[in-house]
């Protein structure tokens, strides 16, 4: 198991599917006997993912409580001062500071020499000719914040608050030493998401007994139905509310035990009641809320669907707007909280609040993930709440609050709660065959050895005959038959205790599509010329096409989105190849040669479904340019359709448009290539030319590929003949070679491009183009004559059809 030395978890970690679990408090609930790296190995064999074991204070050594019991000044630096401490030791300790906030009689952290921090060791030294053995601490050497310890947060050096005893080490002054376990919890356990339940986990594998929190408080003459009311009127989205109110409310610090609990598992301590509300949330897995009483307009909490266009300021100072299809707590007057996400601002605790309304409620998982994803708003509680929670353990969680309510002299725990429940809180029984198990496990594990397997995992179980009648609890959503039986009973028998057999199938020979077969063709040929496959989101949004100058198409809508940036399915490919071309230009790769091929996402009027169209965009850098772009797109389609390309103007707005061009396979447009546009470039910040193209697929692989015939070689000499002419600059240059080839006839065996440039030689608006025609006759070799015949029929052509001028 992998072993983390860390002071402090962060607070504010976007950690989605991940459980601090600190040690200590798993021993609250479960006898567990085995230390916690024995018991993170032991879980990992039940089924439970473990990130990391993380040591608090690990990477602090040898720093103690020291009083300043003499300063004096520095012989030789103004700034500096030699403080004489006392840390326990026989002798004093005298360690050099430029602090200008100690004094004598301060107790401090000292970091006796040798000694670790979190920045590094700490060795003694000489400062201006003094000797210094050892360093005065801030907060902030030691990884502290302020909300961590009170003067952790001050310019210099912390000073400790009380009388702490001399010499004692400044982890155990502080409740720095400890350990936490960081589970990666299954979207399927969503009750491993809670101490509870992960001690409970921890009582199976390491077999020892486990037990509930205490539940008891004193209710007074209050009654909660006298202090406020409660109406759903979205049954459907919320299943039970349960509100408690608790009033004569005292708002002051938690006790250190709650903080110490609290900060070990992520969470920054606030006040009594808000720690109260994440307390329970950690230890049960259910999220709670507590309102302001005197801010609930009306005394009345309402549960409905928002309007559209509902806006409120929620509690991290933000406005939102809400769609209809989400879940609102409101008063009589308006909302006051993001059901299952997040509180609003006008309700929120403070200190002049002397009357509180607890909620502990189940929403629907479904609706709470939308809500949460459509406002980009994730909490602790909405991650919970998206994942389920279960109706009973509901009020549990409410019975715990008012517990530690009391506990903490907090308040006045009023009578009675409001219940409003729309389900059903049997529980549900599954009956199974023991020799069914077996044949799915492969085993041979008698009945009465599941049953107790199941049982160590709190799913009671009976025997009748060779069945087993199993009662899941209400936390065990993600039971519901004999296959998830079979795995609870695999998962504490042992995954190493199933014997290995050999399977019992017929094998087919599986082939691949046409589709495949072409695309490994290209792919196993781009990597042979240096190309890298890369791979990104189908998601894009508006702001990508306008990065590349191009309005809006019609487009794929995403009704959850992440946000506005990943709202539609993409038409192209391009906006996200050239943010790779642009990283790695950044990264200094100059010479990148990329390729990625995916699909193009196109609406269909009346089908639910779109239509999806295979493309493939290509990108170069460096020494490489529009020609080697072209070679690449020349042998691609000789490759997969046996044909030749023709190059037209293009008129795409990211490309150049003097170095671009339409691609065509006869008269069909399959993609378009060219040196990137320098205002695109600028748009992506690429600090580099590039080329690109992309090509539509579907159509490249709908062109049928000719037989392959083969034939002998030639058994005459061909002849080559340089044909120069003078053009309009916007005839391209791949037209006059089609021209050319056609007037040739059956003579003409190849023409190629091997010169272009235009000047001041060929006038304004003009350019020189010259090619090299091969000709060839199978009866015989050409004579002179011949040879120009066809050349004179070739110019006539290009100077009919073209305005072309022989160059002299």
């Amino acid at each position: 198991m992998e072993r983390t030395d860390c002071f402090r978890i962060e607070t504010h970690r976007k950690r989605i599917r991940y459980m601090l679990a600190p040690y200590r408090w798993i021993c609250d609930y479960a006898d567990v006997k085995s230390d916690p790296y024995t018991l993170a190995d032991k879980m990992v064999m039940t089924g439970n993912g473990v990130e990391e074991v993380v040591e608090l204070g690990g990477n602090i050594r040898n720093v103690v409580v020291g009083r300043i019991e003499k300063i004096t000044k520095h012989p030789d630096a103004d700034k500096l001062q030699i403080c004489m401490i006392d840390v326990g030791d026989e002798d004093l300790l005298q360690i050099v500071t430029g602090a200008d906030n100690v004094f004598e009689g301060a107790c401090v952290p000292v970091a006796k020499a040798p000694a670790m921090l979190p920045a590094g060791p700490i060795k003694k030294g000489r400062l201006r000719g003094v000797e210094s053995f050892g360093m005065l601490c801030s907060g902030g050497e030691l990884n502290l914040k302020e909300e961590d310890y009170p003067g952790a947060g001050v310019n210099g050096i912390m000073i400790l608050a009380g009388e702490p005893a001399v010499g004692m080490d400044i982890r155990e002054l502080l409740h720095l030493s400890g350990t936490v376990i960081d589970f990666e919890v299954g979207a399927n356990r969503p009750d491993c998401l809670s101490m509870i339940g992960t001690a409970r986990e921890a009582s199976a594998a390491d077999q020892v007994a486990f037990r509930l929190p205490e539940v008891k408080y004193e209710e007074h003459e209050t009654k909660t139905e006298e202090l406020v009311s409660v109406k759903i009127k979205a049954p459907d989205l919320c299943t039970r509310y349960i509100a408690a109110a608790v009033t004569d409310v005292k708002i002051e610090p938690s006790p250190e035990w709650i903080k110490l609990r609290l900060r070990e598992a992520g969470i920054r301590p606030i006040n009594n009641i808000v720690d109260i509300t994440n307390f329970v949330m950690l230890e049960t897995g259910q999220p709670m809320h507590a309102f302001d009483a005197s801010k609930i307009r009306g005394g009345e909490i309402i549960v409905r669907r928002a309007e559209n266009g509902e806006k409120m300021k929620t509690l991290d100072d933000k406005e939102r707007t809400f769609t209809e299809n989400m879940l609102l707590i409101c008063d009589q007057e308006g909302p006051i909280g993001v059901a299952g996400v997040m509180g609003g601002l006008d309700s929120e605790i403070t200190d002049e609040t002397k009357t509180v309304v607890f909620e502990s409620a189940k929403f629907m998982y479904g609706n709470i993930r939308q809500t949460s994803r459509g406002l980009g708003l994730s909490t602790e509680s909405s991650m919970r709440f998206s994942k389920g929670v279960d109706a009973v353990t509901t009020m549990f969680a409410m019975q715990r609050a008012l517990t530690l309510v009391s506990e903490l002299g907090a308040g006045k725990v009023a009578n009675g709660m409001i219940d409003v429940l729309n389900e059903d809180l049997k529980q549900k029984v599954i009956k199974v065959n023991a020799a069914r198990i077996n044949a799915k496990l492969g085993t041979d594990i008698p009945a009465k050895e599941m049953q107790q397997y199941l049982n160590r995992v709190f799913i009671q179980t009976g025997i009748i005959g060779d069945e087993l009648v199993c009662t899941i609890p209400a936390f065990r959503s993600d039971i519901y038959g004999t296959a998830d039986i079979a795995e609870e009973v695999a998962r504490i028998y042992g995954y190493d205790n199933i014997p290995e057999t050999d399977a019992l199938t017929s094998l087919r020979r599986g082939r691949v599509s046409e589709f495949e077969a072409k695309t490994d063709v290209l792919k196993d040929y781009l990597k042979d010329m240096g190309f890298l496959e890369c791979v990104t989101y189908s998601f894009t949004g508006p702001q990508d096409y306008a990065k590349i100058g191009a309005d809006v198409p019609e487009s794929v809508k995403i009704i959850n989105p992440l946000g506005d940036d990943s709202s539609l399915m993409r038409t192209t490919l391009v906006p996200h190849m050239l943010s790779a071309v642009a990283l790695n230009q950044n990264r200094k790769n100059e010479n990148v040669q990329l390729f990625e091929v995916s699909r193009g996402y196109f609406p269909q009027e009346g089908e639910p479904l779109p239509h999806e169209v295979p493309m493939i965009v290509l990108a170069q850098t460096g020494s490489k340019d529009f020609f080697d772009m072209k070679g690449i797109l020349e042998n691609i389609v000789r490759l997969t359709a046996g044909a030749e390309i023709r190059c037209g103007r293009a008129d795409e707005p990211w490309l150049h448009p003097g170095i671009s061009a339409d691609i065509f396979v006869g008269a069909e447009k399959i993609g378009v290539m060219g040196s990137v546009h320098p205002d695109t470039m600028k748009v992506f910040g690429m600090p580099e030319r590039a080329v690109i193209a992309q090509v539509d697929l579907e159509k490249l692989y709908a062109l049928a590929k000719p037989e392959t015939k083969f034939k002998a070689l030639p058994k005459f000499p061909a002849a080559t003949r340089d044909l120069a002419v003078i053009v309009d600059t916007d005839i391209g240059a791949g037209d006059l070679m089609a021209a050319m080839k056609e007037a040739g006839g059956k003579r003409v065996e190849k023409v190629e491009l091997f010169d272009v440039f235009s000047g001041a030689q060929t006038g304004a608006g003009k350019k020189s183009v010259a090619y090299a025609i091969t000709m060839r006759s199978p009866e015989g070799t050409m004579r002179d004559e011949e040879v120009d015949a066809v050349m004179k029929k070739i110019l006539k052509v290009l100077e009919k059809d073209f305005g072309a001028q022989l160059r002299q």
